[in-house]
């Protein structure tokens, strides 16, 4: 896996000029997005930390002033002269009196629920000396006389409190605002005053803490036991009264997390309550979050944007590379100049089109050189080959002369023609044909040689020739089979082997490779001779002709390699005793000449 992604790289220049761009382009913005992201994230939270603790001082602030503002209309009573005058005449020795009294006392305490009847629901004056207890509400008005401290005053009498701000015991949207009424000399308790306040006089307040669907907002007591709660989520404010208990020592704002839980709290500075604030972490970190998003958005873009540019950078830069790398893959030097070759950008003035001028300048120069030393050195050696083939004909010639001389005195005719027609068709070929011809052809040659040292010979050689279908018209050099024939009969009867000489030739394809096996069951070659011979057909530094008489082993081999290339050429394998096998190999093509 890991090496199929590093291959595209290590072909081109191009690939590693691109992908080193692109990473040098993207990871410097990627590296400041993320930090970038980091810091808004961190900036965002700290931003919606501060907004919330700043709201809920605000909260806290307006609380305290409502409530000294409730707790200014208690003292407007004690100090007004209707309950001075009056509250010492409530066990005057004169019926009159205490009506009168009463009356001026029920009258200050109408007045005074009426002044704040949006946020009052009663008021009740408790009076122990008197042990008379006055109540008024907007439904409503008693004198009721106590024989005991009424609830909830016995509480507050007897833990000495002189406020205190408890629920409604059976209202869940009132509470209580209570003040202990007091003597002057020892501060013993005289009574108090009760004002029943409604909770949602603070909904406006609360709603200054912005509260969210998912935060939950409540006010609490000096122990963190919730008074009233403000909002619909589905959180228990009990669980935070530790919080709200250690909060109370030093009495300021402030904010905890606590679990998945961020709690925000504000005292009343003037009261034992505070405003608390529980806000989801995750509330938080996804406004937080979709700041980050934006960042992330935006840096996604810079990357693509910069991967880009950087890739429209490197294919300009490597683009007049490429174009050199493909010339000079495309680049023939046996080819003559065409379209396909190389043309330098005249425009480029740099290192790159420095090596454009040197490379093209090159081949013009290597163009020359083959064509004054390899073409002229082919032309050379098909004069070489037009020679052995002169030499060759006057030779055979003679042989078959005399044998067509000795055919006319015992043999027909019919017989005497055969011979000669397989000897015209060898010289016909032999002289028409270039040195590039089919197999098919150099397999007829072949069998018109094969034809005549029959018939030289009778009775005593055999030839046979197996050809797969399809592959008569493979290109093969002119004369390379029937070389190796003509040694296979030479070395044979000079051996006198027997009457069962057998020549057999096998043409069979392998892929997209042709393979051609010459064998015979003569006397073999020598391993010293065989050796020698292999290795002289390896030696692919051996000059093509030597100076031989006659187109042997390794001139067919020399001149296979010469037109194909160094995969193909021959081979020769013997056994002594039992035969040699000659094998010649050729590509599989049909580009050899037609038939004419």
């Amino acid at each position: 896996m890991f090496r199929w992604l590093v291959q595209p790289f290590r072909k081109s220049i191009r690939n590693k000029l691109m992908l080193g761009m692109v990473l040098i382009a993207a990871i410097p913005v990627i590296v400041v997005t993320l930090l970038a992201m980091r810091n808004a994230h961190d900036s965002m939270e700290e931003e919606i930390i501060q907004s919330n603790r700043s709201r809920l001082t605000w909260v806290g602030e307006y609380l305290d002033e409502r409530l000294r503002r409730l707790n200014n209309l208690i003292y407007s009573i004690l100090y007004s002269p209707a309950y001075v005058d009056n509250i010492d005449l409530l066990d005057s020795d004169s019926l009159g009196r205490q009506f009168s009294a009463q009356s001026a006392l029920m009258d200050l305490l109408t007045s005074t629920l009426y002044s704040e009847i949006d946020s009052l629901h009663g008021i009740e004056l408790y009076t122990m000396t008197k042990n008379k207890l006055f109540y008024v509400s907007n439904q409503e008005f008693a004198i009721t006389n106590t024989e005991s401290i009424p609830e909830p005053w016995q509480q507050m009498f007897e833990n000495r409190l002189d406020v205190q701000i408890v629920n409604h015991p059976s209202q869940p949207g009132r509470f209580y605002l209570m003040r202990t009424i007091n003597r002057f000399e020892d501060r013993s308790k005289q009574g108090g005053i009760l004002l029943d306040v409604r909770w949602d006089m603070l909904g406006g307040v609360l709603n200054m803490a912005n509260p969210e669907d998912e935060s939950l907002v409540y006010i609490a007591d000096g122990e963190g036991n919730p008074l009233y709660r403000y909002g619909d989520a589905d959180l228990e404010p009990a669980a935070f009264a530790g919080i709200l208990r250690d909060a109370a020592a030093t009495g300021e704002a402030g904010v905890v997390e606590h679990g998945e839980y961020y709690v925000f709290y504000s005292a009343a500075p003037s009261w034992p309550l505070f405003v608390v604030k529980i806000v989801p972490a995750s509330l938080i970190n996804a406004s937080a979050n979709k700041t980050g998003q934006y960042g992330l958005v935006i840096g996604l873009i810079s990357v693509l944007v910069s991967a880009g540019m950087a890739v429209f950078i490197a294919l300009q830069t490597s683009k007049p590379i490429v174009r050199l790398a493909k010339s000079m893959q495309r680049f023939n030097v046996l080819a003559p100049t065409g379209p396909a070759d190389f043309r330098p950008g005249k425009s480029r003035i740099d290192e790159i089109g420095m090596l454009e001028a040197k490379f093209a300048s090159m081949t013009e120069r290597l163009r020359d050189h083959i064509t004054t030393e390899y073409v002229l050195n082919l032309q050379r050696q098909t004069a070489q080959l037009k020679a052995l083939q002169a030499q060759i004909n006057p030779h055979f010639l003679h042989n078959t002369l005399q044998m067509i001389g000795g055919m006319a005195m015992s043999k027909p005719p019919h017989e005497i023609y055969q011979v000669i027609r397989a000897l015209s068709e060898m010289f016909r070929y032999i002289v028409r044909e270039s040195d590039l011809s089919t197999l098919g052809k150099e397999l007829a040659h072949v069998g018109n040689f094969m034809y005549i040292q029959e018939r030289r010979f009778p009775n005593k050689l055999r030839f046979t020739v197996e050809v797969e279908p399809g592959l008569e018209g493979c290109a093969i050099p002119k004369l390379s089979l029937q070389p190796i024939v003509e040694n296979a009969v030479k070395y044979g009867l000079e051996a006198e082997i027997g009457d069962d000489w057998h020549v057999r030739i096998i043409c069979a394809r392998s892929g997209e490779t042709v393979v051609i096996t010459v064998r015979d069951n003569g006397a073999g070659i020598a391993p010293e001779r065989l050796s020698q011979l292999q290795r002289q057909l390896q030696a692919s530094h051996d000059p093509v002709w030597e100076n031989e008489e006659r187109i042997g082993l390794r001139n067919v081999n020399a001149r296979i390699r010469m037109h194909f290339g160094p995969p193909y050429g021959v081979w020769i394998d013997s056994l002594r005793g039992e035969g040699t096998t000659v094998t010649v190999t050729i590509p599989y093509s049909t580009e050899g000449r037609d038939e004419r």
